[in-house]
């Protein structure tokens, strides 16, 4: 079905690297889930009253809420894939977070009624079982139970083509708000198929516990609002990248010939784009312009093949200085005999007359990074050197925690 109305209505829907292919999944995906959920809507409502059961009525509410999430689909669409401006630099496409939000808030809203109607409901079913000591009951005709459990059944398989097609089209063009759609779908699903089973249990015993269907359904719509927000909020403060884009890229960079090392790695997510920093090694001996052509082959890979804009900041280093190579092979003995999980880089050596300055930076563990460790290991450091060599050092080292290095733990080195 996805495929049928992508073949349909949107020109090359197989090159999903086009922004205006982007956005016509996005448009395609939200007016798809319009008709269904209106029509759904009125079914539901007009069934729910005959039969006065809240929770059919509460499940075409739903339906009315995913009506309007998908209006506000189609509005985020049209925002997120607005081309860069004076004012948005760097696009628009964390709107689709923005949407997200708004469609988790809808949910719990939502949800938070039907709760308060569940708990009413609660309320006199328990009135109702003190005084007569026997549940609500209510009667339903064969021909109306047969019509709502055709209804409610086609609303599943239908639901289940919406969480198909929100989900695949969200895959394929990274949209957030399109899985927050088809997650939401997938509730309905459930949600519905309570419903199914109040009907079933007031048609064959005649006693009405809709009541607890409704708050059933209700924390279940709760819950998925909340999961829809936190993820919306995730990302517009920012998370970690995968670790699969991470061992990709180091892969991609580490294969270039030139590159000796990569550290300091930054990744800002917008949408589906993604801008990223790096730090790449070079040898200090290689003509500046050669290592410079380098970076620019590096820069274009990652836009090519990961969908990264990468700025590559080069780092010259000293390659096969005896001097260098002795210190810095001292420093990563000490570090192993730590057994933390500790890496170094841009190490450099200035000797003096009377001392030398070993120079470098240190990722260390989150838990270490305080000036308590950091003067242990100085010390420690220190003392390891001297003792091996015998000759005075000046360790300046730059301390960085693992949680801002996005290659900590990776191998970055050749």
């Amino acid at each position: 079905m996805g495929t049928l109305l992508l073949k349909i209505f949107v020109k090359n829907y197989k090159n999903t690297k086009d922004p205006d292919v982007q956005k016509k999944y996005g448009l395609v995906a939200s007016f798809f889930g319009l008709v269904t959920n209106f029509l759904l809507f009125g079914a539901k409502i007009a069934i729910g009253f005959m039969l006065g059961l809240f929770s059919l009525i509460s499940d075409s509410v739903n339906n009315l809420s995913d009506f309007g999430n998908n209006a506000l689909s189609v509005f985020g669409v049209k925002v997120t894939y607005k081309p860069a401006d004076k004012e948005h630099p760097y696009g628009h496409q964390r709107t689709e977070y923005v949407i997200s939000l708004i469609i988790g808030c809808v949910i719990i809203a939502l949800g938070a009624i039907m709760a308060y109607q569940g708990v009413m409901d609660l309320v006199v079913f328990i009135q109702t079982m003190i005084e007569t000591g026997k549940p609500v009951t209510s009667k339903i005709s064969d021909t109306m139970f047969l019509v709502s459990l055709i209804l409610l059944i086609l609303a599943i398989f239908i639901k289940v083509v919406q969480s198909s097609i929100y989900f695949s089209y969200g895959k394929k063009i990274s949209n957030q708000q399109l899985k927050a759609l088809g997650k939401d779908a997938l509730n309905d699903c459930i949600s519905t198929f309570m419903v199914i089973i109040g009907l079933l249990i007031t048609f064959f015993t005649g006693y009405n516990i809709d009541c607890f269907f409704t708050l059933a359904v209700a924390i279940l719509v709760v819950v998925s609002g909340s999961g829809i927000i936190k993820e919306a909020a995730n990302s517009l403060v920012g998370e970690h990248p995968s670790e699969e884009l991470i061992k990709s890229l180091v892969s991609l960079l580490l294969s270039h010939k030139g590159v000796l090392g990569i550290h300091d790695l930054e990744i800002h997510s917008y949408g589906h784009l993604l801008f990223g920093v790096i730090h790449v090694e070079v040898d200090s001996k290689v003509d500046v312009m050669v290592s410079h052509e380098l970076c620019d082959e590096l820069e274009k890979d990652a836009l090519n093949k990961l969908r990264i804009h990468l700025t590559v900041h080069m780092d010259p280093i000293l390659v096969d200085d005896p001097d260098t190579d002795k210190y810095k092979v001292l420093v990563e003995e000490y570090i192993s005999q730590t057994k933390k999980n500790i890496h170094i880089h841009d190490f450099r050596i200035l000797s003096g007359r009377e001392h030398v300055n070993v120079i470098f930076d240190m990722i260390v563990p989150n838990e270490m990074d305080n000036e308590k460790e950091h003067r242990k290991i100085k010390d420690e450091l220190y003392s390891f050197i001297r003792n091996r060599y015998g000759k005075e050092v000046h360790l300046v080292i730059n301390f960085d925690p693992a949680i801002t290095d996005l290659l900590s733990g990776t191998a970055a080195e050749k």
